[in-house]
Formats: structure tokens, sequence, C-alpha cells
């Protein structure tokens, strides 16, 4: 990402992708690696994506990354799907 220094960007567990969904219709999506479901709708556009799951979720044209977010450590142990409302 061109926000890092060298172009590289290391992601651990605490980091999800902020991902908007383009499309109209609602769709539930299973991550490719992680096998976690993500829902995105009309009203639920942007979710906070695993990275490992995002790069197989944003080769589709109706969805792309719009930032980075870190989890509280507490959020990233308990394993809970994390959603941005």
């Amino acid at each position: 990402m061109s926000c890092c220094p060298h172009g590289t960007t290391t992601f651990n567990e605490r980091h999800r992708l902020r991902v908007r969904y383009q499309g109209g219709r609602s769709i539930l999506v299973k991550g490719p690696v992680t096998k976690a479901e993500y829902r995105f709708s009309g009203m639920d556009r942007i979710q906070l994506v695993d990275p490992r799951d995002a790069v197989g979720i944003i080769r589709s044209a109706l969805f792309r990354v719009e930032g980075v977010v870190e989890l509280k450590t507490s959020e990233a142990d308990a394993g809970r799907e994390v959603r941005d409302a």
C-alpha cells in the first residue's frame, strides 16, 4: 500500500480491511481462507474483512478496499465476527 514506507504492508491477526460492496442486492460471501461469512447489503455496504479473505473477495468488481482497521486485542482474541455500521 502507498501508506507504507517501502510499499509493503504486514498484517497480523488484529488487522481487518474495510471492504465496500457496490452492488444492490443482499449478498453473503464466504471467505475463501477463513470460511467466515460476510453479509453485505444496500444498508450494510461496508464490512471488516480478514485480509486473507479480502484478497479473494476484492477480485470481483462489486467490492473495493477503503482502508485498514486494527482491532483491539480483546476483539481479535475473541474471534468475534466484527461488523462496521
